[in-house]
Order: C-alpha cells, then structure tokens, then sequence
C-alpha cells in the first residue's frame, strides 16, 4: 500500500518552496488549490450551485467563475463567504478523500505528498499516513510575509493572527520541517525528513 503525507504550514512558512525540494526529490505533489479550482470549473456540480445560489451574474462570458467578483461578495460578508464554503467545502473533502483511496490502493515506493493550508482547521489529519508541518518563527514569518505581500507590520500581524499558529500546527504534526534558516539549509531538513517516511 502506497503512502500518502498531508503537508501544512503557516501563511509565508515556505510551503511552496518545500513542495519544489519535495518535488525535486521524486515526491508526487497534489494540492488543495488545486482541487478548489477542479470542484467549480464549468460543468460542475460546484459551478451549477454556485450560480444557482449566487446568481448568473457570478458567471463569465465563457460560462467560468468570475473569480473576482467571488471574492469580493465573499470577501468583506462572513454569512455570503459560509454560503460558498457550504457549496464548495463537502465537493473538495470528496475529491481529496477519492484521491487519498486511489492512492492507499496503489504499491510502488512513489512517496505522495498532499498540500493542505487548513488541514488541522478542517479536521484532515486522519486521511493521512502522517501529517508534516513547515515550522519558522514568528519573526521570521513576520519579516517574510512583509515583504513577501508588501504589507505593513500591522497588516501581516492581522493575517498571521486569524490564522492557527505555527507552534500550535508544530505540536499536532507527526514530522516538522523547520524553514527558518536559508535555503541550503532547508533542503538539508527536507532531504532528512525523507530519510525517515
């Protein structure tokens, strides 16, 4: 039986750079993103609720999401962003726990790797063979995220703090990739944590 990893870490924790080492490295890299996007493309289940519940106005020319216009309903409205959450959360957990089974009934030495942002907020851990979770300090997911999105201080605090924080995700993990130091040291971490799946 093929294994399957969930992967998860804070927002500026370096999740895709790890994903790239983990790809580098012979790791089959799926996305929650991804599938975000799969559940709601034209024809769908997704889109067909979302416009019934939204409107048709939500639609592109092309029949697509209007992606912008989604988010701007949904963005500043906690009750409108739960009513897309109710369409879309169940149509994501499906498909993820599809691709977790087509997986577990697989045996080859492929080691899967499943990226997840909110995978403790969304009570996924148990789909999992083990839960890996990027770990950096709270100043330096501070410094990065600054710079990364150019935000204020006080902005980044504001996203870092709606979130479940690093040391918190840390204690719930099986495995931690620690990605406070630079990047010859991270794939160091990352080379080390394959040793050991």
């Amino acid at each position: 039986m093929s294994k399957i990893y969930g992967l998860t870490g804070g927002i500026a924790s370096g999740k895709t750079t790890v994903l790239d080492i983990l790809a580098d490295n012979g790791c089959k890299i799926f996305n929650a993103d991804d599938i975000a996007r799969e559940v709601v493309e034209v024809g769908t289940v997704g889109l067909n609720k979302i416009a019934a519940s939204f409107g048709k106005n939500i639609l592109l020319a092309d029949g697509s999401l209007d992606r912008k216009k989604m988010s701007q309903i949904v963005f500043s409205d906690k009750l409108q962003l739960k009513k897309l959450t109710d369409i879309t959360a169940p149509l994501i957990r499906q498909r993820i726990l599809q691709i977790v089974e087509n997986i577990h009934s697989l045996d080859d030495k492929v080691i899967y790797i499943f990226e997840i942002p909110l995978l403790f907020e969304s009570d996924y851990q148990s789909y999992f063979d083990a839960v890996i979770s990027i770990y950096v300090d709270s100043n330096t997911q501070l410094t990065r995220l600054m710079k990364r999105n150019n935000l204020d201080e006080q902005t980044a605090k504001k996203q870092i703090s709606s979130q479940m924080s690093m040391l918190e995700k840390k204690k719930l993990a099986d495995f931690v990739i620690d990605n406070s130091g630079n990047l010859d040291e991270l794939k160091i971490e990352v080379k080390t944590l394959l040793k050991n799946l």
